[in-house]
């Protein structure tokens, strides 16, 4: 993992090839979901606390930063309100937790979020812009509820597939390195092609994004009970950051993508160092 983050920082010849990433996490979401058995009983009002933190914690430090540095409360913003990654039962699944507990937890944080930052981003951004909930929601719904059905219909309807295709489980993990790295790579393309190192709020965006990221992690640990600190962590410290980056190019300038680039790094190496130390 350390490996390929490193390839894709100094090397970032895999970034023309980012377009594969929503269809490795589709592949990634399909072999985890067919492991997964959701009932009522894994619904936890910690969810509900995940969503509060996900949604005050940006909110919080927008008004706390923006009467000194309006362009760096705004970049702080749409890193920190990226609700819980999609990838993140593939994680949980590699460190051996409950997968769906992180799966609705996805469910809420992504379509809350969805709904209500049409509404947050003007405000934020003190002008008009217009986001429609379709355009958000699309997208996520399209690599979340594809692998999720197409799961699914194969437990309930082909039981001899699901037994086949579980032993293909093991080799899930080959393909988050590949997706870590093109997601890596892009970001250090990036900031290469369109930015300069040398930039005094670069190096700002950079030091708030690792300040969320260990934030977030903290927190999803100290918010749910103690048998699902591992699962508590992914779903708030985890981000799906593939969804702030398309709102930061689409309805914010060049440097808000900043944010959601550094989060990734930072959480890519938090990750990798969680999945070696399980390893061990």
């Amino acid at each position: 993992m350390i490996a390929t983050i490193a390839i894709g920082i100094f090397f970032p010849f895999t970034h023309g090839y980012s377009f594969l990433i929503q269809y490795l996490l589709m592949i990634m979401l399909f072999f985890s979901f067919l492991k997964m058995e959701i009932r009522r009983e894994h619904l936890d009002k910690s969810h509900l606390i995940i969503l509060m933190v996900n949604l005050i914690v940006p909110l919080g430090l927008y008004f706390a930063i923006s009467p000194f540095n309006l362009q760096l409360s705004q970049v702080v913003f749409i890193t920190a309100i990226a609700p819980t990654a999609i990838a993140s039962p593939i994680i949980v699944n590699l460190l051996k937790g409950k997968i769906e507990y992180t799966v609705i937890s996805i469910l809420i944080t992504n379509f809350v979020i969805a709904f209500l930052l049409p509404f947050l981003l003007p405000f934020v951004l003190r002008q008009s812009a217009e986001i429609s909930i379709l355009d958000v929601l699309l997208p996520v719904a399209k690599v979340f509820l594809i692998p999720f059905f197409l799961a699914i219909l194969i437990k309930n309807f082909l039981p001899g597939w699901r037994d086949i295709l579980s032993g293909f489980n093991k080799y899930v993990f080959y393909v988050l390195v590949l997706n870590i790295n093109l997601g890596t790579a892009k970001a250090s393309h990036y900031i290469r092609e369109e930015m300069g190192f040398g930039d005094v709020i670069i190096w700002q965006i950079a030091i708030a994004s690792l300040l969320l990221c260990i934030l977030f992690f903290f927190l999803g640990k100290r918010v749910v009970p103690a048998s699902l600190q591992t699962e508590g962590k992914q779903a708030l410290g985890q981000k799906n950051n593939g969804f702030t980056l398309w709102v930061a190019l689409t309805f914010m300038n060049p440097l808000a993508v900043l944010g959601p680039v550094f989060y990734i790094l930072f959480q890519n190496f938090y990750i990798s160092w969680l999945l070696y130390r399980k390893k061990e």
